[in-house]
C-alpha cells in the first residue's frame, strides 16, 4: 500500500509527513473539510518539526489528540519521520485508540 491508498482507505483529510532531517513538512490535504482546524494549526501550521518532535518525545505512540469529531494522531514510523494524520470520526476514546493503533501499524508498513 502506498500513501495515496492509505489516505483514501482510512478517510484521512490531512496527511503530514515531518522530515526531521530536512526540517520540513510535506502536507497532503484532501478536498474535504475538517470539523475543526485548531489541532492542525497548533501542531503544524503555526509550528515546526522541532516543536512537533518535542510534543511526542517521551510519549506513548501513537500520540492522540481530539477536538470534537476531529481526531489527530502522531506516529513515528522511523527515526527520520513523524507522520501526523487528521480525520473526522465519531468515535469514543476507546474506539479511537484502537483505530489509531491500526493506523500506526499501517504507517510502519508503508515506511
Amino acid at each position: 500500500m502506498d500513501i495515496d491508498e492509505f489516505i483514501k482507505k482510512n478517510d484521512i483529510i490531512i496527511f503530514v509527513k515531518a522530515d526531521l532531517e530536512n526540517k520540513k513538512f510535506d502536507i497532503i490535504k484532501m478536498d474535504v473539510e475538517l470539523e475543526s482546524y485548531d489541532l492542525s494549526e497548533q501542531l503544524i501550521l503555526f509550528s515546526n518539526t522541532e516543536r512537533l518532535l518535542e510534543n511526542i518525545s517521551g510519549q506513548l505512540l501513537p500520540r492522540i489528540w481530539t477536538q470534537g469529531n476531529t481526531k489527530c494522531i502522531a506516529s513515528q514510523p522511523n527515526a527520520e519521520h513523524i507522520v501526523v494524520l487528521f480525520y473526522n470520526k465519531c468515535l469514543d476514546a476507546k474506539d479511537n485508540y484502537f483505530y489509531a493503533k491500526q493506523l500506526d501499524l499501517q504507517l510502519k508498513e508503508i515506511f
